[in-house]
């Protein structure tokens, strides 16, 4: 009888265990849905360059993208600089933001950090193909910002952002295409945001700052 009942002990003991462990491994972070991108004034060392368009709206122009202007407005330089048909294979619903940052010298000096944030906002169900769609639409020339830099291939890694529901991001190395300077690229994803950050630093250098920027961007709806 003591027998059965220490059987029972351990049994029900490994029951509660398993059901821990299950319950640690499935509980999701915090909600990453409902949210849109506001760049910050800084990130790290960099500010904000003064002056600086947000590109905050809806990239369809209000379902007029035939209109010449409306059309510029949204995918140029004064707009978020991809085309509403690309951004919307990123993106459900989407509208974008974005953001110029430096450091040190005035602009133009050889010795001028800098840093490029671009992202979206919508729906976004599956956040790692969303972090792949954005990697292929650089590599594509889709996106204005980015058509200086061609991705180096065979160099992507998955760098974490813990505590966030389905939140991915992934960085790649990068080369300047008119001088070849070493640069790199992250991308994060989640169920409401999706952005790259480029400058010419390391993946894990720019991880940092990205993380950073993801925190600080972000603002519930």
């Amino acid at each position: 009888m003591r027998d059965h009942r220490r059987r029972t002990t351990l049994v029900m003991a490994g029951v509660v265990a398993l059901a821990a462990l299950v319950g640690g491994c499935t509980t999701a972070g915090a909600d990453t849905r409902g949210y849109k991108l506001a760049p910050p004034r800084s990130v790290g060392e960099y500010e904000k360059r003064s002056g600086d368009f947000r590109y905050v709206g809806k990239i369809d122009c209000a379902g007029q993208p035939s209109d010449a202007d409306c059309y510029q407005g949204a995918t140029e330089v004064i707009g978020i600089g991809i085309s509403p048909r690309d951004a919307n294979r990123i993106v459900r619903n989407a509208s974008g933001t974005g953001a110029y940052y430096r450091s040190g010298p005035p602009e133009g000096a050889a010795d001028t950090k800098w840093l490029a944030f671009r992202g979206l906002q919508g729906d976004i169900p599956e956040p790692d193909q969303a972090v792949d769609r954005f990697f292929r639409s650089i590599a594509k020339r889709e996106q204005v910002p980015f058509r200086g830099i061609k991705l180096v291939r065979g160099t992507v890694e998955d760098f974490g952002i813990g505590g966030y529901d389905g939140a991915v991001m992934r960085c790649r190395k990068a080369k300047g295409t008119y001088n070849g300077a070493p640069e790199a690229v992250c991308v994060w994803a989640d169920h409401s945001t999706v952005a790259a950050v480029n400058a010419p630093l390391s993946m894990s250098e720019l991880a940092d700052l990205t993380r950073q920027l993801y925190k600080t961007s972000r603002k519930k709806k």
